[in-house]
């Protein structure tokens, strides 16, 4: 047939034209994209799931789903793990792909989870939102039943209600439920206790579990960790959340039919849990009535004496002072006394002796101060009333330090001896004499006159600026902590890099994490106690430390301080980490 085509020819093609394109485009998105959590009512601290899957039979690139932040929520790690599997049902194969985000639920109330972006074939997909609600542990329900999670962390404090300085016991307490067995424990990285010094006890015996009753319900608890922790300020102080993986192992479900057939009739894996952050309030130290104050808080005892009672003048006496007992060692500063007039005075040295075994921490703190009579004569150390902190009746105890005194007895003049000289008879020469004649040389132009001319204008120079820079050392504390700060700081990395061969990564860093606060207080005069790494990393900032050593030195002041209390490592990382901070401390030395 010949002619142009009618109106239904026209709808026809346009039909059929339809039909492919949407053909097509069903074929293109062949797909299903879901999210789903593994609870929606889940208990502050608590871990759960987000599962993203994706299915269908004509996927060909799937990306990784991009997860955005989620108000309540803590996010274990931004890369999921993925589980795929295929099916295959009359002849039709269908792929599906699983991305499972692990999460710890923080503030309590109700949240949503938005939509999570996923790239499918080259086209970008989103999920549904996701409605969660988070409870506080022990709220009420509806019939007035408290509820609880079959396993959760708690941190306890033997005191709420301290004063700076005072020592607390924070222990990290483990609950779970019977049918749950606990088979290993590791601290994660991240609790911050800001405002406060914290040492961590050391534990002879593994933890204990023992049975308790919580609002009826039966469950088993354990001490894991116990930290001392030492307020330094007052105020509203909060220890953040405590993150910890553990390891369990329970028992299948009765009704489970394949229960006794896998996994030896137990299932193993391991959960993330989160403490409740705790606040404290620290109450004001009070004033001392007329007395020396140490910031000395605890069973604390004070002494002192000299090194000697007799002393050559200008020869160095030591005024040593000991403070031992059970109570913050760590943070007790040295006491000023008065001293007489005619004493010069030296950089004071402190040494200390800690133990941290049991749930007290003990030990000695001694400073020595260095002095030299300048003239002869008797010296004397008025008595001192110093004060130390009782934080078990609040009060202050008071102890009265007796004088003290030595002599000072003059120099020894050495006896020059007398020669006596003797006449002696001239002989007259006889015999052949040979006159030779030879040319004298001025002694002006020799090279060694002036040489031994300027030596002693030399020395006296050099003598001037070596003792004014000693009394400068003597009288600027300042000053003599940034002359000394490179010093102390490659002496201290020295002795980490003496611990390698024990393989002993707590001290190590621990010694790393000292040099390197250390070096950037003392080069910047900051106080070395007290203050936080946030606190020193800010007021470093602020005294013009660039931006990119700033981010190198909190970097690895976090690393030294987690794998302090989470040791781990072999003897080539401890090397590298060792030489990483010499390293950053001859990069601070040219800045600060």
């Amino acid at each position: 047939m010949t002619g142009k085509p009618g109106f239904l020819g026209k709808a026809g093609l346009f039909i059929w034209l339809a039909i492919f394109l949407f053909a097509g485009k069903v074929v293109a998105q062949d797909f299903q994209l879901q999210a789903t959590v593994s609870e929606s009512r889940i208990f502050t601290g608590e871990q759960f799931t987000l599962d993203v899957e994706v299915s269908g039979t004509s996927m060909r690139n799937v990306g990784l789903p991009v997860l955005p932040s989620i108000d309540g929520v803590r996010i274990l790690s931004s890369t999921p793990s993925r589980s795929t599997s295929i099916s295959i049902v009359n002849g039709r194969t269908t792929t599906s792909t699983t991305y499972t985000f692990n999460l710890i639920a923080r503030d309590v109330g109700n949240h949503t989870i938005p939509p999570v972006r996923i790239s499918i074939d080259g086209e970008e997909q989103t999920t549904n939102p996701i409605n969660i609600e988070i409870v506080e542990r022990g709220q009420l329900t509806e019939d007035g039943r408290r509820q609880r999670p079959d396993i959760y962390l708690e941190i306890s404090v033997d005191e709420t209600n301290p004063v700076p300085g005072q020592q607390i016991v924070a222990s990290l307490n483990l609950f779970f439920r019977q049918g749950i067995e606990v088979t290993s424990f590791q601290p994660t990285a991240g609790w911050r206790t800001d405002g406060f010094w914290k040492e961590e006890l050391q534990n002879v015996r593994q933890p204990q579990a023992e049975t308790v009753i919580i609002d009826g319900v039966r469950y088993r608890t354990a001490t894991l960790i116990s930290y001392a922790l030492f307020p330094s300020r007052s105020g509203q102080l909060t220890l953040s959340e405590f993150p910890l993986s553990v390891g369990i192992r329970t028992q299948p479900s009765r009704n489970d039919p394949f229960g006794s057939f896998f996994g030896s009739g137990t299932n193993q894996r391991r959960v993330s849990l989160e403490s409740e952050p705790v606040t404290l309030n620290v109450t004001p130290l009070p004033a001392a009535e007329n007395a020396v104050t140490m910031n000395a808080v605890g069973d604390l005892r004070v002494e002192r004496r000299l090194s000697d009672t007799e002393v050559i003048t200008g020869e160095s006496i030591e005024l040593i002072t000991t403070i031992e007992g059970a109570g913050n060692i760590p943070l007790v500063r040295r006491p000023n006394f008065n001293l007489p007039d005619g004493l010069e005075l030296y950089t004071p040295q402190e040494s200390s002796n800690i133990e941290r075994r049991g749930l007290t921490i003990r030990g000695e703190k001694t400073f020595t101060e260095l002095m030299a009579a300048r003239a002869p004569g008797t010296y004397i150390i008025p008595a001192e009333r110093v004060a130390v902190f009782n934080p078990q009746t609040r009060r202050y105890s008071y102890t009265t330090l007796p004088e003290l005194r030595f002599e000072a007895l003059p120099a020894q003049t050495n006896q020059i001896a007398q020669v006596s000289l003797q006449s002696a008879q001239l002989q007259p020469v006889t015999g052949l004499a040979v006159w030779s004649n030879s040319t004298s040389v001025s002694v002006f132009s020799r090279i060694w006159f002036w040489l031994l001319l300027l030596l002693p204008a030399a020395a006296l120079v050099v003598a001037f600026i070596k003792r004014k820079e000693m009394r400068r050392l003597e009288t600027d504390v300042a000053f003599s902590r940034r002359y000394f700060a490179e010093e102390r700081a490659t002496e201290k990395c020295a002795t980490a890099r003496g611990l390698v061969e024990k393989n002993d990564a707590k001290e190590i860093y621990g010694t790393l994490h000292d040099a390197l606060f250390t070096f950037v207080a003392d080069r910047l005069t900051l106080p070395v106690a007290g203050i936080s790494d946030k606190q020193l990393i800010e007021q470093a900032s602020e005294k013009g430390l660039p931006h990119g050593l700033k981010e190198k030195t909190r970097h690895l002041l976090d690393k030294c301080a987690t794998i302090r209390y989470a040791p781990t490592g072999s003897q080539e990382d401890f090397r590298k980490d060792i030489l990483k901070t010499e390293e950053l401390i001859a990069e601070l030395k040219e800045k600060i």
